[in-house]
């Protein structure tokens, strides 16, 4: 899930002494980091030292040093090679649904294995263990080959890890970053009983709701007042035909991350989001076959150096919000 636009930063970062004390160089690179567009749902990004100081801008001996600082405050964690975490940052980006949690599936498949990816799932199940019921079972579902496969000791050395929060708040020793209670003994990361059997027909049933959900959360959901797509709220049989068809057609579409992909490029559409005019697609425009097809192909992509027209009074376009970048991400 890395081309998400809008995260939330708490403004407590201003007060956190770990991150007062690092230089300027330092302090940009955390905020360049945490505002990556490749940065996923789960606070994880898939990168290198040397890349990330190219993209800033940066020398890299100045970059390394400020990120050498970064890491001594435990304010990001590095494998070494190609993965970078915020331990903290679903703190401040809970889930919203119990879909949002089995989208972050898509973007942990995506990171490079190793002992960090592992700490990450453990992380990230500690903070969901906090939560409702629901959000708990779409974890267990989505997760379920991963969290078979992880030591359970892994809880028990996650917890020593997470002791610190650099957004300014330090947990009780007794306490995750979650703010629930850590078990005395650690317990086996699988619940089998949470996670059954489904007939085919259930799969289906899921798998369109989740793309409903999808379209929900990248193109509705996620998106600031005045650009964003109509609110898929309820999946009609009509809407379930389109979805099997487009299934049928295209291979990539039965998968999720084949949907994910196509409503991203509909995201960086100016026409169709509504930034141009008046106009803007629905979910059964966009899953039209010859509509898909254009979208696809770059069709409604802005020419090559030409912006897209300001949409009229009353809304708002990408670069406006993206002037006030910093407004959006902090939580007030």
């Amino acid at each position: 899930m890395s081309k998400r636009r809008y995260r939330k930063i708490s403004v407590c970062i201003w007060n956190d002494a770990k991150f007062m004390a690092l230089s300027n160089d330092a302090k940009l690179i955390v905020f360049f980091m945490l505002t990556h567009p490749d940065l996923t749902q789960l606070g994880a990004l898939r990168a290198n030292v040397p890349g990330l100081a190219c993209e800033l801008g940066m020398q890299f001996e100045a970059f390394d040093k400020g990120f050498q600082e970064v890491l001594q405050q435990g304010i990001v964690k590095h494998d070494g090679k190609l993965l970078f975490w915020f331990p903290n940052f679903l703190k401040y980006n809970l889930p919203e649904s119990p879909n949002v949690v089995k989208s972050w599936h898509y973007g942990f498949n995506e990171l490079p294995e190793s002992e960090l990816r592992n700490t990450i799932l453990v992380g990230v199940k500690e903070l969901v263990d906090g939560l409702s019921q629901g959000f708990r079972e779409a974890f267990l579902k989505a997760f379920a080959e991963e969290l078979a496969q992880a030591s359970p000791n892994q809880r028990t050395e996650n917890r020593e890890q997470r002791e610190e929060d650099i957004y300014g708040e330090t947990p009780s020793e007794s306490s995750s970053d979650s703010g629930v209670d850590l078990p005395a003994e650690p317990e086996p990361l699988l619940e089998p009983e949470a996670v059954k059997g489904k007939t085919k027909a259930q799969e289906e049933e899921e798998f369109l709701t989740d793309v409903a959900a999808m379209y929900n959360a990248i193109l509705v959901d996620e998106q600031p007042e005045g650009r964003k797509l109509t609110k898929l709220t309820k999946l009609t049989d009509k809407r379930k035909k389109l979805i099997r068809a487009r299934m049928k057609s295209d291979a990539a579409f039965r998968d999720l991350g084949g949907w994910e992909t196509y409503f991203i490029r509909v995201h960086n559409c100016p026409l169709l989001m509504g930034d141009v005019n008046a106009w803007s697609a629905d979910f059964e425009w966009l899953l039209n076959v010859g509509n898909m097809l254009k979208v696809q192909e770059g069709n409604y992509l802005p020419a090559k150096g030409k912006k897209a027209a300001p949409k009229p009074a009353g809304g708002s376009s990408v670069a406006a919000h993206n002037e006030d970048v910093f407004a959006d991400f902090v939580e007030g």
